[in-house]
Order: C-alpha cells, then structure tokens, then sequence
C-alpha cells in the first residue's frame, strides 16, 4: 500500500474518530439536559403534591393512608413517565413529605446515562400556625370561581384567597388583572399568566376549602313585621289568586296560614297579586332605626344614616345610587327574603362607609345573605367611593360583581369576603386588609386570625 492510501486511510479514521467523540460528547450533553429537565418537572410536581397533601392534615386530620393516597392521586395524574410516589407525615404531624422516583430518560450511551440510575425529588410542606383566610369563592361546580377582567386588582398581601372551583379555568385572569396575596389555593386550573399572581405562584389542585361559616346561625329577627310600612308581615302580603297567603318559605314558613302555596310554582305561573313593599326611598338626610325593612333601602341621591344594629333587608334589597351615601357604626345586614331581591346594589357614583356589629347575633357580620334564597341575583359593588367595609361579606348562595374603577375597603381594617363566586370588571382594585388585632369589630371563627392555618412548602 502507498504512502498516500496509508494517509487518506488514517485521516478517515480521524475523522471517525472526530465524528465519535463530537457524538459521545453531544449525546453527553442532550442527556445532560434531559436529566435536568426531567429533575425540573419532577421537583414541580413534588413540591405541588406535599402542599394538596399536607392540605388534608388542615381539612381532614388526615391519617398517614390518606395523605399518601393525596399525593399519589395528584402525582399520577401531573406526571406520566413511569415513577414511584411516597408520602409520610412529619415534623410530629405538622408536615408532610413526599418522595418521587423515576427511571432516567437518556438517548446516548456513555458514561451520563450509565451513571444515573434514578431521578429522585423530595418535597416537605408544613401546616404553618393560623393562616388569614380572607377571600373564598365558594361554589365548586362554577367555570370560575374567581373571574378578573381587564385591570382588575385583588390585593390581600397578608392573606389567603382560596377558589374551591375544579375547573381549569378556577382562576381566570384576563388582560392585566392580577393578584397579591400571601397564598393563592385553587381547587382547579389558573386560565391567564401565573405570573399575574405575586409574591408566589398560585397553587393549583389545592382540596376545595369547606365554608368556614357553613355553621354559623343565621340571624333571628322575630316576626317580620316591616318597620318602614304600617301592617302586614310584607307590607303588602303576597296573595295568589284565590285570596290566600302563599308559601314564602325560609324565616316566613312558620308564620303563614295553614292554607299555603308555593311561591316558586306561583312566580312560574304568573299567579302573584298584589304589592310587595316598596321599600325605604330617601332623597335627602335621614337616621333611622334598627329593624326589617320590607323592599329594602333605596338611597337615591340623599344621605342616609343607620344607627347601630341589625338591619333585615325583606325581599328588598341596599340600593345606593344618584351620588347617594349610606354611613353607620356597628351595623350589620340580613338579607332575606325567598325573592332574592335582598341584593347589595351600589353605584358607581354613591358613598359607602359601614362597619360590622361588635356584639349580638351579627357580631362581625357585615353582610349576610340568607341560606334559603331560592332566586339568585348578583349583589354587585360599582362604587368609586366604598373605602371602608368593615367585616364579613357573606354571600354563600350569590355571585358578587365588583364593577368599581377606584381601591375597594382599602380603608378597613379588615375585609373578609365569602361568595359562591366572584367577578371583577372595569378595573377595580380589591383591598383586603388584615389588621384583625386592632379592630373594635370581632372577626368571626374560621376566617381571619381564627382560620384555618395554611400551608408552605419548607424544602
């Protein structure tokens, strides 16, 4: 053999050699990368499973079989390669460690993909002391349970926002809105940028959160005889036809002739004569009293006073419009009535300063709707000038719509809101403050300081 063939058959298996190595050291780095991202997916799902498990030493009590069936449950279905998942309980019942393991997904042979026998990822979450819960969209079957559009705000920094919604779309953050809260739990998915959620990314397939005043009572204000009208236990009784009383259900059941109808078979059929109530019309300054309002308080461009105490919204509901303004001191509202005509109505251009009761029945209460309201129709807060709301907002059965381009009670001390579902337009900015300490008005148990702790990853 020549010289030259000697050269051009060693210069072939340098190149070879060249060709070899360029893949040895390629393939190295493509394993390289796909340990990493695999270690990167893996520490996700980890780090979301100990937090939906630990959730169930908070709302459950759970044992050791039932937070490791949490975990399992969760990390089979956010993560499909073949893999091994583990949960105990640590930290003497306080915390909850998860563990995964699965087989390395390389493409090369060579020293990496030899070398690595297992992705390993480990994640501890730990219940931590009495976690503020101040916002929670109740109702689990809703497409969304907290809905923000535009540039809408909510703004609880030292609290909790739990959307119980299993939908993809739990949270639904549209355009700018966005989120800032101490712990984002949402029982679903996060539509929009999660970004949108500071200082911690919202936290998703969170166990949907019971109502926390699922067991409060409801307020007894006795016989429902209207304080604005003379006569009637509706002003105007609702008749059907025939003359009789008809069956208005809830607080009124009891107190109504044996000879009762349905009022929801009677709304359907167009079988209601005669008047409900009117309602409280004030057009100028006026203080009134405690005590059932029938058709509500119609505040159109006046100023009215309430002093202290409850005040039961009958089938009417708090309407505040015209530049009119609603002021009171320790008031507190029932709204009741099986028309769900009771609503929280305030207009863009009315005033609203109100702060819960310190004692009684409706002890920290601002709102609250009654849980036998047949018909739902959305209270909604437009008010640019509803800085201060002192309490809790519940709304168990009924959506709240803040519509407001201005900061809602950023001048509280506290805010606690509790809807079956939210939906924010136009902008606004929902501030819930949480100086629970220092206010006059008693935070009810389950919310606040005296909620349910919350839950943080500590590794």
């Amino acid at each position: 053999m020549s010289f030259w063939s000697n050269r051009h058959g060693n210069i072939a298996l340098m190149a070879l050699g060249f060709v070899a190595i360029s893949v040895f050291v390629g393939g190295g780095i493509i394993d390289y990368m796909s340990l990493r991202n695999q270690q990167g997916a893996l520490q996700d799902v980890a780090d979301r499973a100990a937090i939906a498990a630990a959730q169930e030493l908070v709302v459950f009590k759970g044992s050791e079989g039932r937070v490791d069936s949490v975990a399992q449950t969760f990390v089979d279905a956010n993560y499909k390669r073949e893999h091994q998942a583990d949960a105990e309980i640590v930290n003497e019942g306080k915390g909850v460690k998860v563990t995964i393991t699965s087989k390395p997904q390389t493409y090369f042979p060579g020293p990496i993909a030899r070398g690595v026998t297992e992705v390993k990822a480990e994640a501890t979450a730990e219940v931590a002391g009495g976690g503020y819960v101040c916002m929670i969209g109740l109702d689990e079957n809703a497409p969304s349970t907290l809905q923000m559009d535009d540039k809408a705000r909510v703004t609880a920094t030292d609290c909790a926002i739990y959307s119980n919604s299993k939908n993809a779309a739990s949270l639904n953050l549209h355009s700018l809105a966005r989120v800032k809260a101490d712990l984002v739990c949402v029982a679903g998915g996060v539509a929009g940028p999660t970004s949108a959620v500071t200082p911690n990314a919202p936290v998703t397939d969170c166990p949907p959160l019971v109502d926390p005043l699922r067991d409060r009572p409801q307020p007894h204000p006795g016989l429902l005889t209207c304080n604005n009208i003379a006569g009637g236990i509706l002003g105007k009784d609702i008749l059907g036809k025939d003359g009789k009383l008809l069956d208005l259900g809830g607080l009124l059941g009891s107190l109504l002739s044996p000879n009762k109808k349905s009022v929801l078979g009677a709304v359907l059929s167009g079988d209601i004569v005669g008047n409900l109530a009117p309602g409280l019309i004030v057009t100028g300054n006026q203080e009134i009293e405690p005590g059932v309002y029938c058709g509500g308080l119609n505040v159109i461009g006046g100023h009215l006073k309430l002093k202290p105490g409850t005040y039961v919204m009958n089938n009417g509901g708090i309407n505040v419009a015209n530049g009119g303004s609603i002021e009171g001191e320790g008031v507190g509202f029932f709204l009741t009535g099986v028309l769900g005509l009771s609503t929280v109505q305030f207009a863009p251009s009315s005033t609203i300063s109100l702060t819960a009761p310190r004692t009684g029945d409706m002890a920290g209460m601002l709102f609250f709707e009654d849980r036998n309201v047949l018909f739902k129709f959305p209270h909604i807060i437009a008010s640019n000038d509803a800085r201060k709301l002192v309490g809790t907002i519940y709304l168990p059965g009924n959506t709240l719509q803040i519509n407001s381009q201005n900061p809602i009670a950023d001048q509280s001390d506290y805010t606690v809101i509790i809807a079956k579902k939210f939906e924010m337009k136009d902008g606004p900015e929902l501030v819930l403050n949480t100086d629970y300490e220092h206010s006059l008005v008693p935070v009810p148990e389950g919310v606040g300081n005296k909620a349910r702790p919350s839950v943080h990853l500590t590794k």
